[in-house]
This record gives C-alpha cells, structure tokens and sequence, in this order.
C-alpha cells in the first residue's frame, strides 16, 4: 500500500477522533492503522473506522478514524498524548507499529496473525482482559470450534487461570493431547497442567457425575421439576424431608418414599416417572464433577454428550455452576467456558432445569465479576443467548456472520465494535475473526492460527464418487 503526505490528509478537532481524505491508489479499509504526522513532526496512531466515497468528481475517499494516541520518544502510542491537529498527513503503520501497540497494553497471548493495510504481525490478546465475559461468535463453518480452542489452548499455557468447559459436542476432550507437529516447549508446558475429562461412559477414565445432597434446595426442586405453588404438597412435603434425605442414592430415596403416606407416596412417584432413577449421573461413591473440579485440576472438561436422558447435561451443569456460585467468596479465578452455549443459556429458557441453570448464568453474568467468576460463551448467532448474558460481555470474537439482522444485532449489543468492522464478517473466510473489547488493544482483523492439541469432533464430509 503506497499513501504518501499528497493523498492522504487528516484532521482532528477534538484530539480523540479524526476525519481524512484519501485519493492514494491503494485506500486504507475499515480496520487499518494509520500513522498521522503534523507538519511539525508530531506523530499519533489512529484506526480507521469508516470510509466512502467523497464529495466531487475524483475518485478520493472520505472518512474518519480513531486516535489511538501521540509517539513518544520511543516511538510507542501513549494515549494521554492525544491532542487535536488541524492538518497531518498519513502513511500504514508498519510491523514495529503493530507489535508496540500490543506491547503498551500488555497483549501476550498468541491466537494468529493481525493484518493491517498488507502488514502482518502476531496478534495477540490481553489475559488480563479475560477477567471480563467473552462471546465467541460464527455461523456453522466459520471455524468457531477450532478458533476457542486456539485461545482455550493460550489461556492454558500464558496464565494460571481456572477453566471448566461445559462441552454438548464432546469437541474438546483432547485438549489435554498435543499434536505432534506442537513446539516442544509449548507442548510440555501443556501436557504440565491437570486436565481433567470427565464423560457421560462409564468406560471414560473419569465419569461425569453430580451428587444431588449437596445441590442447594432450589436446584434440588428444579431436578425434580417441582413448584411451590402448583405442586403445593409435593413442594411442602420435600421442603420438610430436607437434609433427611441425606446421601442415599436416588432409589433408596424412592422405595423409602413409596412406602410412606399419600404425600409421600406422590413425591416418590414424582421422582419414577421422570425416570431419575435411571439417570446414569448420580455420583453415589464416585466424586461428582465438583468434588473432581475442587481437587484443584486446572481445566475440568464436562463431555455432557452421550447422557440418555437430555435432563441430565442440564443437571449436571447446573450442579456445577451452583457450586462456584456458593464458592464464590473464595475468589478463585474462573472462567466457565460454555460451547454450544444456545443449548444451556438460550434467549428462551424451557423447563424448570434450563429456567434454573440460565437464572444462575444472568446472575454470575451481572455480578461474577467481582468474585473472579468470568463466562466465555461461543455459539452461532447472538439472538439464541439471554439477552441478559450477553449484554454482560465486554469481549467480542464475531467469525463469519451472514445475516445481516445478525450483525445488526451484534452492533447494537457491542457498541465497542466499528460498524464498517462488523459488516465485514459477511465476507470472512473460514478461520477469520473481528476481535474487539478489553482483551485487545483495539478492534483487529485477524487470522487465527494452527491448535497445538487435537480437536475432538469435526464435520461429517458427503462421501463422493471415486
């Protein structure tokens, strides 16, 4: 890209903004950084943020940008020094540019590759800025898997922060095995932490299970699809059996029951013909996925696929969530990864389990912060999340994205991404991403980059004739 001091004029009134023209032969796009020089030798960084055709009968642009901030002496944008100009002209930032950027606020998680007007350098994320919520976003074929996978595997090896993944599609079981192509030190740093996988099978190395003694009440009642006001004596009746109850499995509870008054009676058939007696995810003399969790294991994988019955992913998740919840005073950083999350936090939750699960989501959503607990939601479109949630996340990952109501919508939730930005996505390829919020320096077009484990499910190919 050639822009030199003729083609490309810039200005800024308020020292934050700046509007320019631009008539060089290769224009700078939404995205693009920018190097703006005074006449006098004064130099900022800006970001164009929109762009289009001007006024007259050239072939110039018009538009306008960002101040990222002046030069210091030593050539790295320093944001107080912004200040207005009346004139400056404009050439691309260069690799140097790029990289000290990321440098100043601290960007040292390694995700691919950042391209700004034909420059690339490594992009990288702030770990600090994960102790906000995150959403990961991009229709089917976008590389949405593989892509939170590059950042669950970075989160893992540039921080020390506590992960549970809630996993519908068994697509990151493997995060623990390094491919073996991975870089050695990368790869022994990996393998270095506790990764426990925990599934459905009873043949998995670790069976997912909960325990239903230690739920709080109102969780217990959800399991059992029980309402206070509908289900009066049912409701009443378990209220009083309370810590009773005890650790019995679910079908002593039963016969126990069954051989009681018509009350007793009632709540026991309740409890046989939702099939709870059959669910495979009763812990009984096993630990249950937070016992495993507060042995202190660095990411706690939940394989919620293979369950019988769909209650119980639902169940057990919720188990868990409610465990960090009533943890939180111990401020244990962490981030409770939720793939699929349309599944367990949908806009329009159904049935007393998902109404309980996505009530504990709105609230660690509104006030984990403060107690170290921080979301990372991925699906495919940001209409299918509680709105509650997701106005919540200050952190943007938005692959391709076709609908435009889609991208719309992602405009008016993630006012922190340029609009122009966010169009683009209709345009991604496979593997490209907008990155936007607290965990970048600014809002980047990038290129994620190779995983260093395997991934744990992929997409069925149409078999072809040979």
């Amino acid at each position: 890209m050639d822009s030199t001091d003729e083609t490309f004029v810039a200005a800024s009134l308020d020292g934050r903004a700046f509007t320019f023209r631009d008539a060089g032969p290769a224009p700078f796009v939404a995205g693009d950084l920018v190097v703006l020089t005074e006449p006098g030798g004064d130099r900022f960084l800006g970001q164009i943020l929109e762009q289009g055709p001007a006024t007259g009968v050239d072939a110039a642009l018009e538009g306008h940008g960002l101040l990222l901030g002046a030069f210091d002496a030593h050539d790295v944008p320093q944001r107080t020094g912004r200040r207005a100009f009346r004139t400056a002209s404009g050439e691309p930032a260069s690799a140097s540019h790029l990289e000290s950027l990321q440098r100043a606020s601290s960007a040292d998680l390694p995700i691919g590759t950042w391209t700004s007007g034909g420059v690339a350098v490594t992009a990288r994320l702030r770990a600090q800025g994960f102790g906000r919520h995150t959403f990961l976003c991009g229709q089917s074929g976008s590389g949405k898997t593989y892509a939170l996978g590059v950042i669950l595997e970075q989160i893992l090896l540039g921080t020390d922060l506590r992960m549970v993944v809630l996993d519908p599609n068994a697509d990151f079981v493997r995060l623990g095995e390094v491919r073996p192509d991975a870089p050695a030190d990368e790869a022994a740093s990996l393998t270095a932490n506790d990764i426990r996988v925990l599934g459905a099978d009873d043949k998995s190395a670790e069976p997912l299970r909960m325990r239903f003694a230690t739920m709080p009440r109102q969780a217990q009642a959800a399991v059992l699809r029980l309402d206070p006001l509908r289900d009066r004596a049912e409701y009443n009746l378990f209220l009083h059996l309370g810590s009773d109850l005890g650790p019995r499995d679910i079908g002593t509870v039963v016969t126990g029951l069954l051989a009681g008054g018509p009350d007793e009676r009632a709540l026991g058939q309740r409890i046989e013909n939702l099939g709870l007696v059959e669910w495979e995810v009763w812990a009984n003399e096993r630990p249950s996925a937070s016992e495993v969790m507060a042995t202190g294991a660095r990411a706690t994988i939940l394989d919620l696929s293979g369950f019988v019955d769909p209650h119980e992913p639902l169940a057990v998740s919720l188990d868990l969530v409610e465990r960090l919840w009533a943890d939180r005073e111990s401020r244990i950083p962490t981030l409770i990864v939720i793939d699929e999350a349309h599944n367990l936090c949908p806009a329009e939750p159904s049935g007393s389990l998902q109404e309980a699960l996505v009530a504990r989501l709105i609230q660690i959503a509104a006030e984990g912060r403060k107690y170290g607990l921080w979301l990372l939601l991925s699906t495919q479109r940001p209409s299918k999340i509680h709105p509650q949630v997701l106005s919540q996340c200050d952190n943007l990952v938005l692959m391709r994205m076709n609908a435009p109501g889609d991208v719309a919508d992602l405009a008016d939730i993630f006012g922190f991404a340029p609009p122009a930005m966010l169009q683009a996505s209709q345009f991604f390829v496979q593997g490209e991403a907008l990155v936007a919020g607290g965990f970048v320096p600014t809002p980047s077009s990038i290129r994620m980059g190779q995983r260093l484990t395997f991934e744990g499910g992929s997409d069925v190919k149409v078999p072809v004739t040979s």
